[in-house]
C-alpha cells in the first residue's frame, strides 16, 4: 500500500479539483478565461484545461464542502484572492478528516469512493 502523502494529494488533486469548481461558478457570472485566470492566479491555458476537464475531475467533494466553495468563489467574485480561501477549504478538509477519504482512493485508484467520509486510509489518521 501506498503512503499517503497529503502534501502531494493536495497538490495533485485536491486543489485542482477546488479550481475547477470555481472555475464553473465563475463561468456561471460569465466571466472570461482571463478574469478567471486572473482571479485564480492561474494562466488561461489552465482555466482551459480545467473546462475540458483535463484537470481537476478526479475528486467529487461532499455537499458540505461544495458549500465551502461557492462562499468561497463568491469571495473571490468580491475581490479576495483565491488561495486563502483554497487553504480554508483545506483546512476543513483535514479538520473533517475528508483528505484521509481523498488519499485513500489516490492509493486504490477508486475515486468513486471520495463523497464517504467513512473510508479512512490508515496512513492518515492521527
Amino acid at each position: 500500500m501506498i503512503d499517503c502523502l497529503t502534501q502531494k494529494v493536495e497538490l495533485n488533486y485536491i486543489i485542482p479539483a477546488i479550481r475547477k469548481e470555481m472555475i464553473k461558478i465563475l463561468e456561471s457570472k460569465e466571466f472570461t478565461d482571463a478574469e478567471i485566470s486572473r482571479r485564480l492566479g492561474i494562466t488561461k491555458s489552465a482555466v482551459s484545461q480545467y473546462k475540458h476537464n483535463k484537470r481537476g475531475s478526479k475528486i467529487n467533494f461532499s455537499e458540505k464542502i461544495n458549500k465551502e466553495i461557492k462562499k468561497s468563489a463568491g469571495m473571490v467574485l468580491k475581490g479576495k484572492k483565491a488561495d486563502p480561501e483554497i487553504n480554508k477549504i483545506i483546512k476543513m478538509l483535514k479538520e473533517s478528516r475528508g483528505i484521509c477519504t481523498i488519499c485513500k482512493c489516490t492509493e486504490t485508484g477508486n475515486f468513486r469512493h471520495a463523497k464517504n467520509s467513512k473510508n479512512f486510509s490508515a496512513e492518515c489518521k492521527k
